[in-house]
């Protein structure tokens, strides 16, 4: 039996990082009063007051109703596609008073990989590997994850025991470490897969000579705010910027490493025989992942593609299951099992509710 689980944010969330309507007040709660002297959040500052008429250093950030980090991102990424200014935001630096939408992009994109890169527990994620290792089911299994913690990456990778468990981290690209001595090397069987198709925190690329880097067990991205000297790539020296794919309806994932992420995602998916959504909510903006799966569903020569959904967590409202289930169900159609189950549930008995799927 071949598996694919697909990690959402409520994964994350169910090891406490903030979901995405909390990425801004995550972030802005924690500043001091003199880290509005560094540029990037100066620029942030700015941004927010003139665009949404917050102030961040005067309101109170607790009782701020922010945009979602989407409709941020979506503005910024449909005025550059459109080729449009906003009012003292052009695409490019054309004098003093005018602020760049790249350069404002780029800093929410860093914003949002400091709120995601706290420290945090790995309690789920280590249980449901666990879980699968003791039932033989690991090494058959694929991961397919939307997040850009590193949470299931360092959970898989710390695995590795050179003599009692060789299982090694393949994420179906190359990177520059693994032409470098006492660096990652490239893995072999057996491996575990890990398709990350919207970028990862510890993901580095280098636009000059269009390689990666890898930062193993560190969001390397942080190295761009922190220490410029560590961001620089392995094989040329320049400067590095993260491949983080943003949760708009304007996605870009025409990067090659992401592009060959998607194929080897699709591929899994074509070979599996059960897919299992944890802590994804099957957004509108996702419209790609959807396109991937669809294209899955009616061209397999296997038997249908199973597919079981964790998706619930303490207190939410049945209203909003019910919509997600429907949401689900109207793409996916009759093969779609809607548990009211948690990723929490699911990582504690993985294999109880996989057998309960074929048995049916």
């Amino acid at each position: 039996m071949k598996i694919s689980i697909f990690l959402g944010a409520g994964a994350s969330a169910a090891e406490h990082l903030p979901i995405q309507n909390e990425l801004f007040s995550e972030y802005f709660r924690d500043l001091k009063p003199s880290d509005y002297n560094k540029e990037m959040n100066k620029e942030l500052h700015r941004f927010f007051k003139q665009m949404f008429n917050i102030d961040l250093k005067k309101d109170d950030i607790d009782k701020v109703n922010f945009p979602t980090f989407e409709e941020v991102l979506g503005l910024l990424d449909l005025a550059e596609q459109r080729r449009e200014f906003f009012k003292n935001f052009a695409l490019e630096l054309v004098n003093k008073e005018s602020d760049s939408i790249r350069f404002i992009r780029q800093y929410l994109i860093l914003l949002m990989a400091y709120s995601v890169n706290k420290k945090n527990t790995n309690k789920y994620h280590k249980m449901l590997i666990d879980n699968l290792l003791k039932s033989n089911l690991l090494l058959n299994t694929t991961f397919i994850s939307a997040n850009y913690d590193i949470i299931i990456d360092n959970t898989i990778a710390k695995l590795y025991d050179k003599e009692k468990l060789p299982i090694m981290l393949d994420y179906g690209i190359n990177f520059a470490n693994f032409n470098k001595d006492g660096n990652w090397v490239k893995p072999l069987d057996p491996m575990i897969k890990l398709y990350k198709i919207h970028g990862s925190l510890n993901w580095m690329y280098c636009p000059i000579c269009s390689s990666l880097t890898l930062t193993p067990y560190e969001g390397g991205v942080m190295r761009i705010l922190e220490d410029s000297e560590g961001a620089k790539c392995l094989n040329c020296g320049e400067s590095t910027v993260p491949i983080i794919v943003p949760p708009t309806y304007f996605k870009d994932i025409s990067n090659v490493f992401l592009s060959n992420v998607w194929n080897e995602s699709e591929k899994a998916l074509r070979d599996s025989d059960i897919l299992i959504f944890c802590g994804y909510s099957f957004p509108d903006a996702d419209i790609h992942i959807k396109y991937m799966i669809k294209r899955v569903q009616i061209s397999r020569k296997k038997p249908p593609l199973k597919i079981l959904v964790f998706n619930n967590h303490q207190n939410k409202p049945r209203s909003s299951l019910k919509k997600e289930e429907d949401r689900y169900k109207r793409f996916l159609g009759e093969y779609v099992i809607f548990t009211n189950k948690s990723f929490q549930d699911f990582a504690k008995n993985p294999t109880e509710y996989i057998n309960l799927v074929f048995r049916e």
